[in-house]
């Protein structure tokens, strides 16, 4: 069985009640349900072919917005996350970002931000947000901070679930701090997409903003 979720995330003039946003959450509730997020128009299409040959449920959810068109090296395969961005885990302040659907694209151009200001930065399309990719999560946990990016509510989301899992790094390494951007839980004022993503903090400027607020903190707990 498979969920197509459409108009998921932040959908705009729809109404405050209409947002897409609880989906993530509410489906990792859902024992052995696989949950697929593209950050493309192509994506969809790979998703699919491959939430049909799983033997268990899996929910696949797109945005009401205008689909991200890409080339064929930028998509993904299987349940494997995608690397869009490699950094320098070993370098001070190093920072990984895990961009979730759509968010990829405005991860992508906090990315180039925060490159122009020095950071070393790595991105990773999440494609699948359960099971995550144990590839994604050891390469995350090199790096000083790791940023999850969702446009879901961050309570009980696909944030909270990537901590989880940088936290059980701890059994071989000390794990990174990780910050959680995402929607907060409550009913978000119509508008445009643009616009609401903006106010959330959640467009380029503003996950570039929240990493360079929480980078000095953590370099700051580890001199």
């Amino acid at each position: 069985m498979i969920f197509a979720l459409d108009r998921a995330g932040i959908t705009g003039p729809d109404g405050p009640s209409h947002h897409g946003v609880l989906d993530i959450a509410l489906c990792l509730k859902i024992p052995g349900l696989t949950i697929f997020a593209p950050s493309s128009a192509q994506e969809v299409a790979v998703m699919l072919e491959t939430a049909l040959g799983l033997t268990g449920p899996a929910s696949l959810r797109w945005p009401r917005t205008a689909a991200r068109y890409v080339s064929p090296d930028q998509v993904g395969t299987g349940l494997s996350a995608r690397q869009v961005r490699r950094g320098s885990p070993g370098a001070p302040g190093s920072v990984c970002i895990l961009a979730v659907g759509k968010m990829l694209e405005a991860s992508e151009e906090a990315a180039g931000i925060l490159a122009a200001e020095g950071k070393e930065v790595t991105v990773w399309d999440v494609r699948v947000v359960r099971p995550l990719d144990p590839q994604m999560i050891a390469d995350a946990g090199r790096h000083d901070l790791i940023v999850t990016v969702e446009d879901g509510v961050r309570s009980g989301g696909a944030g909270s679930l990537i901590a989880d899992a940088v936290a059980d790094l701890r059994e071989t390494r000390i794990s990174p701090p990780v910050l959680i951007l995402g929607v907060p839980v409550a009913f978000i004022p119509h508008g445009t997409p643009e616009l609401i993503l903006s106010q959330l903090g959640l467009d380029g400027p503003g996950i570039a903003a929240a990493v360079a607020k929480t980078l000095p903190r953590h370099d700051d707990l580890s001199e």
